[in-house]
C-alpha cells in the first residue's frame, strides 16, 4: 500500500547533487541547475588583478619618488664676471714663403749629383752637374776665333803705324817742294806730284785706321762669345741660389734634366709658415703680430708657439675662406711641407664677461642652452653664445653672475633635485 501511495503521490522527488564526473575537452560545459551556488574562481582572479594593479601602483610612485624627490650629486660652478680670451681655430699647412725650385737651363744628362733629402746648403754650394760636351768644344772654337781677332788687331795696328810713316814722309816732302818751287830749283810738276803723294799716304792711313777698328770689333766679338760659351759651360753646375734645406729630390744620377724638371727643391726654414684657413666674417678680427698656437696632426700634447705674419687679401670664391700665415717660433723636430696642422690666433681680450665651460654646453631642438640649479632643482636655460675661448664660451645672453651652472649636463633632467654639489667654484 505505501509503495502504491508512492506511485500515486504527485509531489517531486527532492534534487539530488548531479555526480561529479571530469569534464572531457571540447564537451559543453553543463548547465548550472537552477538554485545553486555559482564557482568562486572569478572572485579570485579579481583578488589577483587588484593586487597586480595595487603593486604597479606602488612601483610607478617609488619611482617617481626616486626621480624628482631623491637628490643627486651634480658638479657646479658659480657664475661670475672676469677675464675672457677669446680665439680663432682654423686648418692650415705648412709651407715656405723662400722655395727654390732649382733646375738646369741648359738640357743635358745628369752626370754628378752631391745632394740628398734634408741635407743642409748655403748659397753658392754645388748641387748637381749636366754633361757639357759640346759647350766645351764651343767653348774652344770661341777661344781659337779670339786668338786670331787678337792676331788681325796687332796686324792692323802695325799697317797703322807704317801708313802713318808714309804720311809723315809724304808731307816732309812736301814741304821741301814748296820751299824749292819758292827758289826757282824745282819744278811746278814736281811740286804737284809730292802733294799727290801726301794725299794718297792720307787717304791709305784713314783705310789702315778703319780696317783696325774693324778687327778691334771683331775682337771683341771673339771675347764676347768666349763668355756666353763660357756662361753656357758655367749653366752645366747648378748651384744653390738661397741658403736652406733639400726638401725634395726629383731627379737622380744619369736622369736627363731640362729647363721644365726641377732637380732638387730648397727651402729656408727661417721662411716656414703655416698657411692657415678662416672664414671671411673673421678678416676683421685678424692682424699682423697676433699670437697664434699651432697643433700638429691632432696631437693635443705638441703644442707651438706662433705669431701672425701676414693676412690674405683674396678670399676663396667657393669656400669663402681667406688665409694667415703665422710663423712658429720653432718647428718640431719632424716638419714636412704640406704636413697638416691647427691653428689657434688669440684675439683681443675682455674683462667682465660671463663665459662658461663649453662641455656644460647641449642643445635642445637645435638651440644652445644650459643646466642650472635653482631652488634646489635642474632647470633648462637658453643662452646666446659669442666668442670661444680656449675650452671656454661667452655667453652673450641668458645668464647672470651668481648662477649655479651644472658644468656636465649627461643625465641631467627638468626638475631633477640636487642636493650638493661635487665641486663648487
Amino acid at each position: 500500500m505505501n509503495q502504491h501511495a508512492r506511485a500515486n503521490d504527485p509531489s517531486p522527488e527532492p534534487l539530488r547533487p548531479a555526480e561529479t564526473r571530469p569534464l572531457q575537452p571540447g564537451a559543453p560545459r553543463p548547465a548550472t541547475p537552477v538554485g545553486a551556488r555559482p564557482p568562486s574562481a572569478p572572485r579570485r582572479a579579481n583578488r589577483a588583478l587588484l593586487a597586480s594593479f595595487v603593486i604597479a601602483v606602488a612601483l610607478g610612485v617609488a619611482l617617481l619618488g626616486i626621480r624628482y624627490f631623491v637628490p643627486r650629486t651634480v658638479d657646479l660652478v658659480t657664475l661670475a664676471p672676469g677675464f675672457f680670451q677669446p680665439e680663432l681655430s682654423g686648418p692650415g699647412v705648412l709651407d715656405a714663403t723662400s722655395l727654390a725650385n732649382v733646375g738646369a737651363s741648359i738640357q743635358g744628362a745628369i752626370t754628378r749629383l752631391s745632394v740628398e733629402r734634408n741635407d743642409i746648403v748655403a748659397k753658392g754650394d754645388f748641387v748637381a752637374e749636366i754633361s757639357a760636351l759640346d759647350l766645351k768644344a764651343a767653348l774652344a772654337s770661341t777661344l781659337a776665333s779670339r786668338e786670331a781677332a787678337g792676331k788681325a788687331v796687332e796686324a792692323a795696328k802695325f799697317d797703322v803705324a807704317r801708313v802713318e810713316a808714309t804720311l809723315e814722309n809724304a808731307r816732309s816732302n812736301l814741304v821741301r817742294q814748296g820751299d824749292l818751287i819758292r827758289s826757282g830749283v824745282t819744278s811746278r810738276s814736281a811740286l804737284e806730284s809730292a802733294e799727290t803723294t801726301a794725299k794718297q799716304a792720307e787717304a791709305d792711313l784713314a783705310k789702315a785706321q778703319s780696317e783696325l777698328l774693324q778687327a778691334e770689333a771683331q775682337a771683341i766679338a771673339a771675347e764676347a762669345n768666349v763668355a756666353a760659351s763660357r756662361a753656357q759651360i758655367e749653366k752645366s753646375v747648378i748651384r744653390a741660389p738661397i741658403d736652406g734645406v733639400i726638401v725634395a729630390r726629383n731627379l737622380n744620377l744619369g736622369d736627363m734634366a731640362s729647363p721644365t724638371n726641377a732637380i732638387v727643391a730648397i727651402a729656408d726654414p727661417a721662411s716656414i709658415v703655416l698657411s692657415a684657413r678662416f672664414d671671411e666674417s673673421v678678416i676683421s678680427s685678424m692682424a699682423p703680430g697676433q699670437t697664434a698656437t699651432i697643433r700638429f696632426g691632432g696631437d693635443d700634447e705638441a703644442r707651438y708657439a706662433g705669431k701672425v705674419v701676414r693676412v690674405g687679401r683674396e678670399v676663396d670664391q667657393e669656400t669663402r675662406e681667406f688665409t694667415v700665415d703665422i710663423a712658429p717660433i720653432r718647428l718640431p723636430p719632424n716638419w714636412a711641407l704640406g704636413q697638416r696642422g691647427t691653428a689657434v690666433v688669440d684675439l683681443a681680450a675682455s674683462e667682465g664677461v660671463i663665459a662658461v665651460p663649453v662641455k656644460s654646453i647641449a642643445r635642445r631642438e637645435g638651440k644652445a642652452g644650459v643646466w642650472l640649479v635653482r631652488n634646489g632643482r635642474a632647470v633648462w636655460q637658453p643662452v646666446d653664445l659669442g666668442r670661444i675661448g680656449g675650452r671656454r664660451a661667452e655667453v652673450l645672453r641668458g645668464l647672470g653672475p651668481g648662477d649655479r651652472l651644472v658644468t656636465t649636463p649627461v643625465g641631467i633632467y627638468r626638475w631633477m633635485p640636487v642636493a650638493r654639489t661635487g665641486a663648487v667654484s
